[in-house]
Protein backbone atom coordinates (compact mmCIF):
# COMPACT_ATOMS: atom_id res chain seq x y z
CA UNK A 1 0.00 0.00 0.00
CA UNK A 2 1.01 3.44 -0.13
CA UNK A 3 1.21 5.75 2.92
CA UNK A 4 0.96 9.84 1.54
CA UNK A 5 3.58 11.50 5.00
CA UNK A 6 2.41 15.37 4.80
CA UNK A 7 4.65 17.85 6.09
CA UNK A 8 2.89 21.31 6.65
CA UNK A 9 6.21 23.36 7.32
CA UNK A 10 6.04 27.16 8.55
CA UNK A 11 9.23 28.95 8.79
CA UNK A 12 10.86 25.82 9.51
CA UNK A 13 14.15 26.39 7.78
CA UNK A 14 16.46 24.88 10.65
CA UNK A 15 14.92 21.62 10.69
CA UNK A 16 13.46 20.65 7.28
CA UNK A 17 16.06 19.63 5.93
CA UNK A 18 17.15 16.96 8.22
CA UNK A 19 13.63 15.84 7.94
CA UNK A 20 13.14 15.51 4.63
CA UNK A 21 16.46 13.65 4.48
CA UNK A 22 15.39 11.34 7.25
CA UNK A 23 12.03 10.54 5.72
CA UNK A 24 13.14 9.97 2.24
CA UNK A 25 15.57 7.02 4.07
CA UNK A 26 13.04 6.11 5.66
CA UNK A 27 12.28 2.30 4.49
CA UNK A 28 8.63 0.57 4.61
CA UNK A 29 8.77 -2.22 2.18
CA UNK A 30 8.93 -4.44 5.29
CA UNK A 31 5.69 -3.36 6.87
CA UNK A 32 4.53 -3.57 3.07
CA UNK A 33 4.56 0.50 2.23
CA UNK A 34 5.79 2.41 -0.16
CA UNK A 35 5.83 6.10 0.49
CA UNK A 36 5.12 9.91 -0.95
CA UNK A 37 6.54 12.83 0.78
CA UNK A 38 3.98 16.23 0.31
CA UNK A 39 5.54 18.83 1.96
CA UNK A 40 3.36 22.06 2.70
CA UNK A 41 5.48 25.25 2.65
CA UNK A 42 2.26 27.61 4.88
CA UNK A 43 3.53 30.33 3.84
CA UNK A 44 6.70 31.02 5.33
CA UNK A 45 8.71 34.12 5.73
CA UNK A 46 12.03 32.48 6.09
CA UNK A 47 14.17 29.75 4.01
CA UNK A 48 11.88 27.00 3.92
CA UNK A 49 10.16 27.94 0.51
CA UNK A 50 13.82 27.58 -1.09
CA UNK A 51 14.84 24.62 0.79
CA UNK A 52 12.51 22.21 -0.12
CA UNK A 53 12.70 23.28 -3.72
CA UNK A 54 16.33 21.61 -3.56
CA UNK A 55 14.01 18.41 -3.42
CA UNK A 56 13.11 16.81 -6.53
CA UNK A 57 11.71 13.59 -4.55
CA UNK A 58 8.89 15.05 -3.02
CA UNK A 59 6.11 16.58 -3.64
CA UNK A 60 5.87 20.67 -2.99
CA UNK A 61 3.18 22.83 -2.18
CA UNK A 62 3.48 26.52 -1.62
CA UNK A 63 0.27 28.39 -0.05
CA UNK A 64 -0.60 31.63 2.09
CA UNK A 65 -0.11 31.08 5.61
CA UNK A 66 -3.63 29.73 6.62
CA UNK A 67 -2.25 27.53 9.27
CA UNK A 68 -1.28 23.94 10.03
CA UNK A 69 -5.14 22.40 9.48
CA UNK A 70 -5.82 24.42 5.92
CA UNK A 71 -1.86 22.66 5.17
CA UNK A 72 -3.04 19.18 5.58
CA UNK A 73 -6.12 19.48 4.20
CA UNK A 74 -4.50 20.75 0.66
CA UNK A 75 -1.94 17.99 0.95
CA UNK A 76 -4.71 15.59 1.51
CA UNK A 77 -6.42 16.52 -1.82
CA UNK A 78 -3.54 15.64 -3.86
CA UNK A 79 -2.47 12.88 -1.67
CA UNK A 80 -2.48 9.57 -3.61
CA UNK A 81 -2.11 6.92 -0.49
CA UNK A 82 -4.31 4.23 1.11
CA UNK A 83 -3.40 6.30 4.37
CA UNK A 84 -2.19 9.86 5.61
CA UNK A 85 0.59 10.60 8.04
CA UNK A 86 1.09 13.85 9.54
CA UNK A 87 4.09 14.83 10.02
CA UNK A 88 4.93 18.15 11.90
CA UNK A 89 7.80 20.49 10.36
CA UNK A 90 10.41 19.98 13.30
CA UNK A 91 12.25 17.44 14.36
CA UNK A 92 10.16 17.15 17.82
CA UNK A 93 9.25 13.18 16.30
CA UNK A 94 11.37 10.39 14.90
CA UNK A 95 10.35 9.50 11.29
CA UNK A 96 11.71 5.74 12.54
CA UNK A 97 8.40 5.35 14.33
CA UNK A 98 6.12 5.61 11.83
CA UNK A 99 7.26 1.88 10.32
CA UNK A 100 5.75 1.06 14.20
CA UNK A 101 2.20 2.78 13.01
CA UNK A 102 2.41 1.04 9.88
CA UNK A 103 2.93 -2.28 11.68
CA UNK A 104 -0.18 -1.95 13.88
CA UNK A 105 -2.47 -0.96 10.51
CA UNK A 106 -2.76 -4.80 9.15
CA UNK A 107 -4.32 -3.18 6.04
CA UNK A 108 -6.97 -2.21 8.19
CA UNK A 109 -8.86 0.68 5.89
CA UNK A 110 -10.95 2.34 8.99
CA UNK A 111 -8.50 2.46 11.32
CA UNK A 112 -6.30 5.28 12.53
CA UNK A 113 -3.36 4.53 14.56
CA UNK A 114 -2.02 7.52 16.82
CA UNK A 115 1.34 7.93 18.21
CA UNK A 116 1.68 8.17 21.79
CA UNK A 117 4.25 9.74 24.00
CA UNK A 118 2.35 8.61 27.02
CA UNK A 119 1.76 4.66 26.72
CA UNK A 120 1.54 2.77 28.61
CA UNK A 121 -0.42 3.68 31.25
CA UNK A 122 0.04 1.20 33.96
CA UNK A 123 -1.01 2.49 37.48
CA UNK A 124 0.03 5.77 36.15
CA UNK A 125 -3.31 7.63 34.17
CA UNK A 126 -1.15 10.24 33.37
CA UNK A 127 2.78 9.77 33.30
CA UNK A 128 4.94 11.99 32.09
CA UNK A 129 7.87 10.60 30.18
CA UNK A 130 9.65 13.15 28.98
CA UNK A 131 10.50 15.15 31.39
CA UNK A 132 11.36 18.46 28.96
CA UNK A 133 8.75 19.10 28.05
CA UNK A 134 7.33 22.21 29.61
CA UNK A 135 4.26 21.99 31.95
CA UNK A 136 1.59 23.75 30.14
CA UNK A 137 1.09 21.29 27.10
CA UNK A 138 1.32 18.30 29.46
CA UNK A 139 -1.56 19.76 31.28
CA UNK A 140 -3.38 20.73 28.32
CA UNK A 141 -2.76 17.03 27.23
CA UNK A 142 -4.32 15.31 30.63
CA UNK A 143 -7.76 17.97 30.00
CA UNK A 144 -8.11 16.89 26.76
CA UNK A 145 -7.84 13.70 27.58
CA UNK A 146 -10.63 14.00 30.53
CA UNK A 147 -12.61 15.70 28.09
CA UNK A 148 -12.54 13.08 24.83
CA UNK A 149 -13.20 10.43 28.10
CA UNK A 150 -16.25 12.19 29.37
CA UNK A 151 -17.78 13.76 26.51
CA UNK A 152 -17.18 10.78 23.38
CA UNK A 153 -16.47 7.93 26.03
CA UNK A 154 -13.23 7.14 24.49
CA UNK A 155 -9.90 6.61 25.91
CA UNK A 156 -7.06 9.02 24.01
CA UNK A 157 -3.73 8.91 25.89
CA UNK A 158 -2.36 11.84 23.60
CA UNK A 159 -4.80 13.95 22.05
CA UNK A 160 -2.23 16.66 21.22
CA UNK A 161 0.73 14.02 19.62
CA UNK A 162 1.75 15.05 16.23
CA UNK A 163 1.69 11.89 15.21
CA UNK A 164 -1.25 10.79 13.53
CA UNK A 165 -2.16 8.38 10.75
CA UNK A 166 -5.67 8.26 8.89
CA UNK A 167 -7.32 6.44 6.04
CA UNK A 168 -7.61 8.31 3.37
CA UNK A 169 -11.14 6.96 2.15
CA UNK A 170 -11.82 8.80 5.69
CA UNK A 171 -11.61 12.44 3.93
CA UNK A 172 -13.40 11.62 1.25
CA UNK A 173 -16.50 10.72 3.20
CA UNK A 174 -16.08 13.70 5.78
CA UNK A 175 -15.18 17.61 4.91
CA UNK A 176 -12.69 19.22 7.75
CA UNK A 177 -13.60 23.03 8.61
CA UNK A 178 -10.69 23.91 10.65
CA UNK A 179 -7.65 25.97 9.66
CA UNK A 180 -5.44 25.81 12.51
CA UNK A 181 -4.18 23.53 15.14
CA UNK A 182 -7.60 22.54 16.07
CA UNK A 183 -8.01 20.49 12.88
CA UNK A 184 -6.59 17.93 14.66
CA UNK A 185 -9.19 17.97 16.99
CA UNK A 186 -11.90 18.22 14.74
CA UNK A 187 -10.39 14.97 12.91
CA UNK A 188 -10.37 12.66 16.09
CA UNK A 189 -14.00 13.87 16.86
CA UNK A 190 -15.47 13.02 13.64
CA UNK A 191 -13.37 9.70 13.19
CA UNK A 192 -15.01 8.74 16.99
CA UNK A 193 -18.74 10.18 16.00
CA UNK A 194 -18.33 7.94 13.03
CA UNK A 195 -17.27 4.57 14.00
CA UNK A 196 -13.33 4.54 13.37
CA UNK A 197 -11.27 2.48 15.50
CA UNK A 198 -8.24 4.28 16.86
CA UNK A 199 -5.27 2.51 17.99
CA UNK A 200 -2.31 4.56 20.10
CA UNK A 201 1.38 2.71 19.74
CA UNK A 202 4.20 4.39 21.93
CA UNK A 203 6.32 6.70 20.08
CA UNK A 204 9.52 8.72 21.25
CA UNK A 205 9.33 12.68 21.25
CA UNK A 206 11.87 15.85 21.59
CA UNK A 207 10.01 18.48 22.49
CA UNK A 208 11.20 22.00 21.75
CA UNK A 209 10.76 25.42 22.97
CA UNK A 210 9.32 28.43 22.22
CA UNK A 211 12.61 29.87 21.43
CA UNK A 212 13.47 26.95 19.55
CA UNK A 213 10.05 27.65 17.12
CA UNK A 214 7.51 25.66 19.48
CA UNK A 215 4.33 27.25 17.31
CA UNK A 216 1.28 26.45 19.56
CA UNK A 217 -0.23 28.30 22.25
CA UNK A 218 -3.13 29.19 24.98
CA UNK A 219 -5.46 30.65 22.35
CA UNK A 220 -4.73 27.52 20.44
CA UNK A 221 -5.85 25.64 23.23
CA UNK A 222 -8.92 27.39 23.54
CA UNK A 223 -9.49 26.96 20.24
CA UNK A 224 -9.28 22.91 20.80
CA UNK A 225 -11.63 23.02 23.73
CA UNK A 226 -14.14 24.67 21.70
CA UNK A 227 -13.84 22.53 18.74
CA UNK A 228 -13.95 19.22 21.03
CA UNK A 229 -16.89 20.23 21.80
CA UNK A 230 -18.67 21.56 18.81
CA UNK A 231 -18.27 18.59 16.84
CA UNK A 232 -19.62 16.11 19.22
CA UNK A 233 -23.26 18.05 18.83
Amino acid sequence: MLLSIIVPAFNEENNIKKLIEKLLKLNLSNVDFKKEIIVINDGSTDKTGSIIEQYNEIIKLHQKNYGKGRAVQNGIKIAKGDFVLIQDGDLEYDPNDIITMCKKLRKDKNKSVYGSRYLPLKYNIFPRINKDQSILPYLANIVFVIMFLIIYQKIITDPLTGYKLYPIDFFKKFEIFSNGFEADHEITAKLIKNNYVIEEVIVSYNPRTVQEGKKINFFDALKAIKTIIKYRF
